[in-house]
């Protein structure tokens, strides 16, 4: 919990979504099971008093005059928030006189009344139970530390452990003793509780998971009002057959929105000067700016922004709040999403102006849920300029752009995880424009029989984006490819726009030569430019940009060199120029803009092109 013994002065706090979610569900609901997913390690806007806790006190505070608050972890086994509300409830069920008790035995553990009286090889494995001395000995007094004591790294001596308790408390109630009911916590769920059918589970997963599902289907659970809440990262993490439960509820737990994450820099920077005076973090542009550049990153990874710049005197930019979230991304996803702020628009690009009116428009039709469509398609040849042109118009039309790469080959069995990572950000960002560069290889295809099981359902679950009729004109994939022919034929269908981008010719191609060699400051006369154009007729925008590093590497040396004396030493490969034309005429085969498909391809005969096309690119 941030401290906040000196609170500094600031508004109240705005309540995170999700607590109204959780309350809701338990009051007016009815919902005994919840499973929290999210951005479960951050911190949150506590309820009574400015400042910020972590989930775990969060929901104590909220919770816990009605509920007696339990925690469940993998390591640390049963255990209790509050050392009152433990006492209250060892009195309440007839353990108060053996806390202090010194006469407790290890045989104390399975003593209780039939506790553990599985007879099965699930609790020897987990409790290695000694022997009684004598099955006519009266069982001693339960102690109940012991008990807890016992559970730690023992997840099914714990389950167990926690239906007794609950039970207990209802029957207490039913005596007539005061008693509140039982919330549990459990942390890192998925561990506990693994995905997968019950025959694929290993047998503790599987008795863990039957365990728990038997507690929560009591009829003694339901009637005692006791609530269980699942904490994980990732709902993909957590064991399908918890989700099916009709009490139960699910509940994400979002990146704190723009809002809460104002409020908590003003908390912050108050924090500061009550600290020290001379302490303050400062912004590259200004403190709102900073608030809305940092959407995507949980308060955790914002207090650390804050703190470096207070205690460096060096201000937070925009390039290190990108950096910070790229760096999360890489961790959690292996590098397969990236977020991205392109800093070039329509006025930084030149030539290609059918290319990018169409794609202008798609970005503006994609404002309004009328016009919008899910996905579109840019196809051309390698190094023609797809994606430059792609993230120009995404930054002109507001949207930030998330970039899908290495989808197949990384992390196959996170595939859920990785849509789930995706919404999440759609969701705080607002409008976004999902790029996919290359897509007919990092997409495989639903239908063909040579796809995993696991690549089938990543297409699946794009698909399933890519229908969504919530996320219409929230979100639009922008697949660029080479290869538009080798597209899911469901992913095409749901692209109704296949822009083609080709490249340039005649006096268009040189006037783009000439200016992109002035944009990187060299000069070069009107017959030079014209013999330079000539002598690079395969070469693709990308070529070109080696060709102008290649230019001003030389010049360094020798100021005087032309760049027609750099192409006598250095030229680029020719190696995939037939794979190249093979490629234009792809994206000239699939283009639904016949206006922009260049005169040479609508020719009789375009048929025995595309086949010749098809044979030189393998497939």
């Amino acid at each position: 919990m941030i401290d906040s013994s000196s609170t500094p002065t600031v508004d109240s706090s705005p309540t995170p979504g999700f607590m109204e979610a959780l309350v809701d569900g338990v009051k007016l609901r009815g919902k005994q099971v919840f499973v929290l997913s999210g951005d479960v390690m951050g911190i949150f806007p506590n309820r009574d008093e400015v400042g910020y806790s972590p989930l775990e006190e969060r929901l104590c505070e909220s919770f816990g005059s009605r509920f007696t608050m339990v925690r469940l972890d993998l390591s640390l086994g049963v255990g209790f928030y509050d050392g009152g509300q433990r006492r209250q409830l060892f009195d309440t069920i007839g353990w108060g006189q053996s806390v202090n008790s010194s006469n407790s035995s290890p045989g104390d553990f399975d003593s209780l009344g039939g506790l553990f009286d599985f007879g099965s090889e699930f609790l020897n494995r987990h409790l290695r139970t000694e022997n009684r001395s004598s099955s006519s000995q009266t069982p001693s007094q339960p102690n109940p530390e012991h008990l807890l004591a016992r559970t730690k790294q023992r997840p099914g001596a714990a389950l167990v452990l926690l239906r007794e308790l609950t039970q207990m408390v209802r029957e207490a109630s039913e005596r007539g003793e005061r008693t509140q009911p039982i919330c549990t916590i459990i942390r890192l769920a998925g561990a506990f509780f693994p995905p997968g059918d019950f025959g694929k589970l290993s047998e503790l997963d599987r008795n863990r998971l039957a365990t728990l599902l038997s507690w929560l289907n009591d009829p003694g659970y339901r009637a005692g009002g006791h609530v269980t809440i699942l904490v994980t990262e990732n709902r993909a993490e957590l064991n399908s057959r918890i989700y099916s439960l009709p009490f139960g509820q699910s509940i994400e737990v979002g990146f704190p929105d723009q809002a809460t994450r104002a409020h908590f820099v003003s908390y912050k920077l108050a924090q500061f000067q009550e600290e020290d005076e001379s302490m303050n973090a400062t912004f590259e542009v200004s403190e709102e700016d900073f608030v809305e550049e940092s959407a995507g990153l949980g308060l955790n990874a914002i207090s650390s922004l804050l703190e470096e710049s207070a205690r460096s005197a060096h201000p937070v930019t925009r390039e290190g709040v990108n950096a910070l979230l790229n760096e999360i991304l890489k961790a959690q996803l292996d590098g397969v999403v990236t977020i991205k702020r392109p800093q070039h628009g329509d006025e930084d690009l030149c030539g290609y102006t059918g290319p990018r009116e169409a794609i202008q428009r798609v970005f503006r039709d994609c404002d309004e849920e009328d016009t919008a469509i899910a996905a579109f398609v840019v196809s051309g040849p390698n190094g023609v300029g797809k994606t430059y042109n792609v993230e120009a118009h995404a930054a002109d039309s507001g949207r930030i752009v998330i970039e899908l790469s290495q989808i197949r080959s990384s992390d196959f069995g996170g595939t859920d995880r990785l849509f789930e990572m995706v919404r999440r950000y759609v969701e705080i960002y607002g409008k976004v424009a999902i790029l996919v560069d290359e897509a007919h290889a990092a997409f495989g295809s639903i239908h063909s029989g040579e796809s995993h099981n696991t690549e089938k359902r990543l297409m699946a679950n794009i698909i399933k984006m890519m229908s969504d009729k919530n996320l219409l004109s929230k979100v639009v994939w922008c697949l660029m490819t080479t290869r538009p022919d080798l597209l899911d034929p469901d992913v095409l269908s749901r692209a109704p726009k296949q822009i083609p981008i080709f490249d340039l010719e005649g006096e268009e191609r040189q006037n783009f030569f000439g200016e992109m060699f002035s944009l990187r400051g060299v000069s070069l006369e009107s017959k030079e430019l014209e013999a330079v154009v000539a002598a690079t007729s395969w070469y693709s925008n990308r070529d070109l940009d080696y060709l102008i590093r290649e230019v001003k590497s030389i010049k360094r040396d020798n100021p005087d060199t032309t760049v027609l004396e750099v192409l006598e030493t250095w030229s680029a490969s020719k190696g995939i120029i037939s794979k190249r034309a093979a490629q234009s005429i792809i994206a000239a085969s699939t283009s639904s803009y016949p206006a922009l498909v260049p005169a040479k391809f609508r020719v009789d005969g375009f048929e025995q092109l595309l086949e010749r096309a098809k044979r030189t690119l393998g497939g």
